[in-house]
């Protein structure tokens, strides 16, 4: 994870809705990075510049990177959404491409706290930037508390199920994903003890109480969406995380009246773990919904092919992408 991939982040920065810049003043040193983000906020959009700080920030030193955190930190929270996405791309460069990845590490992780309200940032690009600088830190050992608490204040906030706002300078708003679910490419890692399955000699884990309890909740929130559930579950069957008490969580969307949603999770039970029991009674209803002639048909074939190949509680990918 520490192998340098900023160029590729700085695409998706791109794609999300920042303009491009004009011939930028490259960076020389790190300190000097703050001073030139104040200048010319669109700077991650210059190649010379972005391979210039990626550079750089191989090349810092710890007490570097520690005395410009604090200037870095504090443009993450400026009024201006460009100077803030640049600045989380600023971060996530050092969090990713410094020598000492876990010194460094720890000399970043206080600012979580200070860095959790981008991932709800107005700003689409401040959103996504900061949820792959939270991801950065899921493989670390030991887990930094603060990381699953930020995780978890998103998961819980009142409006973590509905669809924000992609919002960017001189375009329309779109929709986009809803924050509670992208908690969950956090946590699911962040918060497991990970192991071999015997069965399947697939690299799983089991996340903590606190974690479970929480993701079990938001799945059965009253205000839950079809698409906040749709991208719960990807995140869930995506995740090296199985947890077959989470996992069951999901089984009375088969019986919801939203047709897309049964399909979306039609098309992952067999990527799925669950216990022996759960896995009989989803079973059970599957049949049902494969033979109910008051389905829709395509709905009914979805339900009988899964049918075909879903033979055993195990997370064992013998099923094609349904």
């Amino acid at each position: 994870m520490r192998r340098s991939v900023l160029i590729v982040f700085v695409l998706v920065v791109c794609a999300s809705g920042l303009l491009l810049a004009q011939s930028p003043t490259a960076p020389r040193k790190l300190e000097s990075i703050p001073l030139e983000l104040e200048a010319n906020p669109d700077a991650a959009h210059d190649p010379q510049w972005t391979t210039e700080l990626d550079t750089i920030v191989q090349s810092a030193t710890v007490d570097d990177v520690k005395r410009v955190l604090p200037a870095i930190v504090s443009l993450t929270e400026s009024s201006h959404p460009k100077l803030r996405a640049t600045a989380l791309l600023v971060m996530f460069a050092i969090v990713t491409g410094s020598k000492d990845a876990l010194t460094t590490d720890e000399a970043i992780v206080p600012y979580l706290p200070r860095l959790e309200p981008r991932l709800m940032d107005s700003f689409s690009p401040c959103r996504g930037m900061s949820l792959l600088l939270f991801q950065a830190f899921t493989a670390i050992r030991p887990v930094a508390p603060v990381l699953i608490q930020a995780a978890l204040t998103v998961l819980k906030d009142p409006q973590s199920t509905h669809a924000m706002s992609n919002t960017t300078p001189g375009s329309l708003p779109r929709s986009g994903p809803s924050p509670g679910p992208q908690m969950l490419w956090i946590l699911l890692p962040a918060a497991a003890t990970f192991y071999l399955d015997p069965a399947t000699n697939i690299t799983e884990g089991r996340d903590s109480s606190e974690v479970q309890s929480a993701i079990i909740e938001f799945l059965h929130r009253s205000d839950q969406t079809p698409e906040s559930l749709s991208e719960s579950i990807r995140a869930l069957t995506v995740s090296q995380v199985q947890n077959p008490d989470v996992n069951a969580a999901l089984l009375p969307l088969l019986s919801s009246t939203d047709v897309d949603l049964q399909k979306a999770l039609l098309g992952q039970l067999a990527r799925l773990t669950f216990t022996p029991d759960d896995f009989a009674s989803a079973r059970i209803r599957v049949k049902s919904i494969a033979t109910d002639p008051n389905s829709p048909a395509d709905l009914q074939e979805l339900a009988g092919s899964l049918l075909s190949c879903w033979s055993n509680d195990r997370h064992h990918g013998v099923c094609p992408v349904l």
